[in-house]
This record gives C-alpha cells, structure tokens and sequence, in this order.
C-alpha cells in the first residue's frame, strides 16, 4: 500500500519526462529524412540509398550491371535495397539513443510496474 502512495509522488516528475521525451522524439523525427544509408549488390553492379524514414531515395546502376538478365537486375536491386534499409534501420537506431541520451526507460517503465 506504501509502495502505491509512494509511486503516486513520482507521477509529477514522471510526467514531465515523458512530455521531454516527446518533445526530443518529434525534434527527432523531422530529422529522419536526412540521414542517409548506402546498400550494394553484385560488387557495385546496382547501389541504392535510403533514408531513415526507410524509404529508397535512389538506385544507381553501373556499366557492369546484368541489364540483359532481368532476373538477375531484380535479385540485385532487392539485395542493395535491403542493404540499404538495414544500413539506414541501424543510423536510426543510434541516432534515436543519442538524441533520447540522458532520458532513463527502463526507469519510466518501473514507475508504470513495467519492468
């Protein structure tokens, strides 16, 4: 019962986190379409680049991309995709524990009886 009325004290501060945690999140959010990732296929036969919004931003093909074996293009140009996207997932995610920085979760996630 102490533990509740306890817990009850700490919703003030817990509020006021969870709005700067907000607040950085949307900050962070419109940065998104800036960061850019970089995946290859086939030794650089077919390039592709990403952003952190996870959309493909552009395919580059070079002279040496098998342009007559479309299923071999295709399977070139979903392998450079994915590269893309895992590269672009990966800069989110450290970019996101860099601009969330000193805000502790799994503090917040206790407070809620999460943990």
């Amino acid at each position: 019962m102490f533990d509740s009325i306890k817990a009850l004290g700490q919703i003030g501060p817990m509020m006021a986190r969870a709005k700067e945690m907000q607040s950085r999140l949307a900050e962070f959010q419109k940065t998104l379409v800036f960061i850019e990732a970089t995946g290859a296929a086939g030794q650089g036969a077919v390039t592709v680049v990403a952003n952190g919004r996870l959309e493909i931003m552009s395919f580059e093909f070079s002279a040496d991309a098998p342009f007559s074996d479309s299923a071999r293009l295709a399977d070139m140009c979903r392998e450079a995709s994915n590269a893309a996207l895992v590269a672009a997932q990966a800069m989110v995610q450290t970019k996101m524990q860099e601009a969330m920085g000193d805000i502790d979760l799994g503090a917040m996630r206790s407070m809620l009886g999460q943990a």
